[in-house]
């Protein structure tokens, strides 16, 4: 018997195409094979209403699309407990029928979701993608790009200014929000909350040991927390025709989300330094509204001016080996505390060199000069020698690639989470306390 699984998430391709979401499709792709998947994700405003649904179906899997407009907020509170949205889950769960609820991100939804799941007698499985919720922006890391090594609820009131102001709110409720002290009474509620609904959680998976440690400091149960990397796709890698032997790299490439957070900045200075004459960098991914900054892209592309710096716009999961086949290095050179590096492993596989910052997750998945180059995160001199490097030493080059690289298999993950589900679907069934 199959099992019927609602997986939840902020975002879905093709609308969204960050790592996580082309994750999720392919999960979710892959697990339909065997079991009835439901997606209910949170979707751009556009020209429709707010909380309007809308139904799709995508590679054969219903796919219900929630309308939030980010700006629709009454108070603090309503930036993670959505009273409203909570109403429409519980509808949905209501016609679905499900056996188990998967989350994926409740960015802009609402923790109430997980009680409303747990209330019906599902088991909840949580997946913690980022530092959301106990960190409000997700990422642990400030304006300056200085990392909150941990939370302090002081410390957060400074980030959540320019955020909440970004969300054009008034500013009388910013500042009852952010004021010191009621400030800091809502966000300990705000983490109280979060204390209370995640009690109610089965396991909460986490891609990486160090992303683990960084969310039970945070306060996640140790107990119910546990590691299990991202399964990839790996017939799409396959696919990118390999490196030229003896071909010095000439095309360095970034792909990802262009935010502050990600360190584009870093690449493009590091890339204009550069002593090697004739290369080119090659940015694929889309600009997002970052806690207030809007015009982010625009401030790349005048950084990158007068220089061989080519923006591409985002691309979708299928066009990953068109995209890969079109550089000789990848460079991901992250300010935040990343929790896995789907890009990194995807970049190996295809026998592409990775040159990668020092920085949460990334140190778990590339050891310097085995399948990379390690340099220290916002360093753009270090940065720049190393591309150098791997510009003038093609020897160099083949031997970071011709190690094989292993990685968690798609069908390898899927069999996993499966025994997951069925424990605790059986579990929850035999009245057991999850």
């Amino acid at each position: 018997m199959n099992i019927r699984i609602v997986y939840v998430a902020q975002g879905y391709p093709p609308e969204s195409v960050g790592g996580v979401e082309v994750y999720l499709k392919n999960l979710a792709r892959k697990m339909a094979e065997t079991e009835k998947v439901f997606i209910f994700t949170r979707s751009k405003l556009g020209n429709r209403t707010h909380l309007e649904t809308e139904v799709d179906v995508d590679d054969g899997i219903e796919l219900t699309k929630l309308r939030v407009d980010q700006r629709a907020l009454t108070d603090f509170r309503s930036t993670y407990q959505r009273d409203e949205v909570d109403v429409i889950f519980r509808n949905y769960l209501l016609e679905k029928q499900a056996d188990l609820v998967h989350i994926h991100h409740l960015g802009g939804l609402s923790l109430g979701m997980i009680r409303l799941a747990d209330e019906f007698g599902l088991p909840v499985i949580l997946t913690s993608h980022d530092h959301h919720p106990f960190c409000p922006r997700g990422q642990r890391i400030r304006n300056d790009k200085r990392i909150c090594h941990k939370i302090v609820l002081d410390e957060c009131l400074e980030c959540l200014k320019p955020q909440t102001v970004g969300l054009n709110l008034p500013a009388k409720l910013a500042m009852y929000a952010l004021a010191k002290d009621r400030g800091l009474t809502q966000l300990r509620e705000m983490h109280k909350e979060i204390e209370r609904q995640f009690s109610r959680v089965y396991r909460i998976i986490a891609p990486s040991k160090f992303h683990r440690d960084r969310i039970v400091e945070a306060g996640a149960c140790e107990k119910k927390t546990l590691v299990l990397p991202y399964g990839l796709d790996l017939s799409l890698v396959e696919k990118v025709p390999p490196l030229a032997k003896g071909a010095p790299v000439r095309k360095f490439g970034y792909l990802g989300t262009l935010i502050p957070s990600k360190g584009v900045e870093d690449l493009i200075i590091a890339f204009k330094k550069m002593k090697t004459k004739g290369c080119e960098l090659h940015i694929f991914g889309d600009a997002a509204p970052y806690h207030g900054l809007y015009d982010y892209d625009r401030r790349l592309k005048e950084l990158a001016a007068g220089s061989t710096v080519h923006f591409h716009g985002a691309y979708q999961p299928n066009q990953l080996p068109f995209t890969l086949a079109q550089i000789d290095c990848m460079v991901l050179p992250s300010r935040w505390y990343e929790s896995f590096g789907i890009t990194i492993r995807e970049a190996l596989r295809a026998k592409r060199p990775v040159i990668v910052s020092d920085i949460g997750s990334f140190k778990e998945a590339v050891t310097h000069m085995e399948h990379g180059l390690v340099f220290p995160a916002g360093d753009v001199f270090e940065l720049r020698d190393m591309m150098d490097r791997l510009a003038q030493k093609p020897d160099l080059v083949a031997k970071l690639v011709e190690k094989e690289f292993s990685t968690e298999t798609l069908p390898d993950h899927c069999s996993k989470l499966i025994g997951l589900y069925r424990e605790a679907v059986a579990e929850r069934r035999a009245g057991g306390k999850v």
